[in-house]
């Protein structure tokens, strides 16, 4: 070991401390200083986990981590419901990844020009703010502050979307998707659990704890909670027994990022093409368009349609992070970037209606919450029932 007036900097190749001496309260010499900070900078560097991107770890560890992350999925032994690939679309290559300001502003005006033009076509899309009796004394409970009612909220209206769009009746199986802790499907495990013959799937990729589900095994009722953890882009809906045994499926999803959604709505077409089952429901709020990308996105017909290119797709939904990112690098009263886009947000969902109406789905896009409350406040709220051949 170095004595405290001398560099404590080992030197491998000549197998003993530097013996250079040191400043007092220093543990190096001016030339191996610099050689610390940069060996600590590395040690210490955190990346996202490949395998989640929502939780970060120490670069220096990542072939620990990835031996025992809570999303990592044992796939020697994947259940028949798995199959690779099945929801991702299309196998095009997706254009890079891109940053805005690396654009040129040319660029960037013209699809600015698609972006307007496009969304002076569309008809108003309504805020419909509802409530559900299931967490009406949730809702008055002092014990919650500012954020956590605002997810409460956010819950009672997409409950009552479900609702009124007449998707809560016996027989039918409830699949949430990105289901995180299960907190939506707690609450509507309430709404249901005087229904007969029921069932609902948790779908997330990743093993959470805390899992609010887990609180359903104590309670009396006689509804099969199942939890899925696989990626949304390898599920085959027709082999989980759960959804399989029922006339009708419902999805329903809280804030489901980016192209996770688009994964979802495949999901459920893929499902309508093979079931026999008479009905299906969609209940989703979307989140993140930034983080869409264009080889697993629904709506490319209507954007191509519209005159955006390969090319452009990037661009716009990047653009759609102006609705809710850079409060604190943009001046918050920048109302016009703002509105463009919410504006590509609104887009890329009606892109996600075209897509499910082209499979025979009744649907819209609807404001269930407000602006306060979240500024990802758009759901989508669709229903596919399979007509009866002799009615025809």
């Amino acid at each position: 070991m170095a004595d405290v007036e001398h560099c404590q900097f080992y030197l491998e190749r000549k197998k003993r401390y530097c013996r250079m001496t040191v400043k007092k309260d220093k543990r190096f010499c001016g030339e191996h200083q610099s050689n610390y900070n940069e060996l600590n900078k590395i040690i210490n560097e955190r990346i996202p986990c490949p395998l989640d991107l929502s939780h970060t770890i120490y670069k220096s560890k990542l072939s620990k981590h990835l031996k025992v992350c809570n999303a990592k999925v044992n796939e020697s032994i994947q259940p028949i419901y798995i199959v690779k690939g099945i929801n991702l679309g299309k196998s095009a290559i997706s254009p890079n990844e891109i940053r805005l300001p690396e654009i040129d502003q040319s660029i960037i005006n013209i699809v600015l020009n698609k972006i307007e033009k496009s969304y002076d076509k569309l008809p108003e899309i309504p805020e419909e703010i509802l409530k559900h009796e299931v967490l009406e004394k949730e809702l008055s409970n002092p014990i919650y502050g500012t954020e956590a009612k605002k997810h409460l909220l956010q819950a009672s209206s997409l409950l009552g979307h479900l609702a009124q769009a007449d998707l809560i009746n016996d027989n039918t199986c409830f699949i949430e998707f990105g289901a995180g802790r299960g907190k939506l499907t707690y609450w509507l495990v309430q709404m249901i659990k005087d229904r007969r013959n029921t069932s609902v799937v948790l779908i997330d990729r990743s093993s959470h704890r805390h899992k609010r589900d887990n609180k359903l095994k104590n309670e009396k009722f006689e509804i099969n909670v199942t939890r899925v953890r696989a990626d949304i882009g390898d599920i085959n809906l027709n082999d989980i027994p759960a959804v399989s045994d029922m006339p009708v499926r419902v999805a329903f999803a809280k804030h489901i990022c980016g192209a996770g959604a688009d994964l979802t709505f495949r999901c459920m077409t893929n499902l309508i093409k093979n079931c026999n089952g008479s009905k299906v429901g969609i209940v989703v709020a979307f989140c993140c368009h930034h983080r869409c990308e264009y080889s697993h996105y629904v709506g490319h017909n209507y954007l191509e349609n519209e005159g955006f290119t390969k090319d452009e797709f990037p661009i716009l939904f990047k653009i759609a992070s102006w609705a809710t990112c850079g409060i604190k690098q943009y001046n918050k009263t920048d109302s016009k970037r703002e509105s463009i886009g919410r504006k590509s947000k609104t887009l890329i969902n009606w892109g996600r209606l075209e897509y499910l109406k082209s499979f025979g789905f009744n649907g819209r896009l609807v404001y269930y919450i407000t602006r306060d409350t979240t500024l990802e406040n758009m759901c989508i709220i669709a229903t596919f029932i399979r007509k009866n051949p002799d009615d025809n």
